[in-house]
């Protein structure tokens, strides 16, 4: 399943990019460019904007789009309420992709990151990826046990072992 989110829900495009969704901000207040995309990219529209699906409510049926009109301001309900109502499976693809630009991650050998992470880093991690698109080199670390915990308490559910930080 595949995102577009409005400009008033910015972390929750990097958590819905943690969870492995893609899913792209859009940070216009044109709606008609938001429902073009969604459709030409096969988007589901998550907004906080209730004028906005009244007022397009027929045009996105009539189109298919599918879209969830979120009620908290909260982060963290936004996240939860996303996943219950389109049943999103946390497991499968947790970061797989940049949380940056939502392009996906790569494995690199701990060889290829010689130089270009801090010592301490490459001494103290086997598992490295890259994104491909901006080349910023992820690991696992601290980081990602912060962000294990919110989505486990957030989910109750147990994640995947391999998580990454960014550099």
């Amino acid at each position: 399943m595949k995102f577009i989110v409005d400009l008033t829900m910015g972390k929750l495009v990097k958590w819905l990019r943690i969870a492995g969704y893609d899913t792209v901000f859009y940070n216009s207040a044109n709606p008609d460019k938001l429902i073009e995309i969604a459709s030409r990219e096969d988007r589901t529209i998550l907004t906080r904007n209730s004028g906005f699906i009244k007022k397009k409510k027929n045009s996105l049926e009539e189109k298919g789009i599918p879209h969830l009109l979120l009620a908290s301001d909260s982060v963290e309900e936004q996240l939860k309420e996303t996943v219950n109502y389109f049943k999103l499976d946390l497991k499968e693809s947790s970061f797989t992709l940049c949380i940056d630009c939502n392009k996906p991650l790569i494995h690199i050998s701990k060889e290829d990151v010689l130089g270009k992470v801090p010592d301490y880093v490459y001494q103290s991690y086997n598992e490295f990826v890259r994104c491909e698109n901006c080349k910023k080199i992820f690991w696992g670390g601290t980081h990602k046990e912060r962000m294990e915990e919110k989505l486990m308490n957030l989910f109750q559910q147990k994640m995947i072992d391999w998580l990454y930080i960014v550099l």
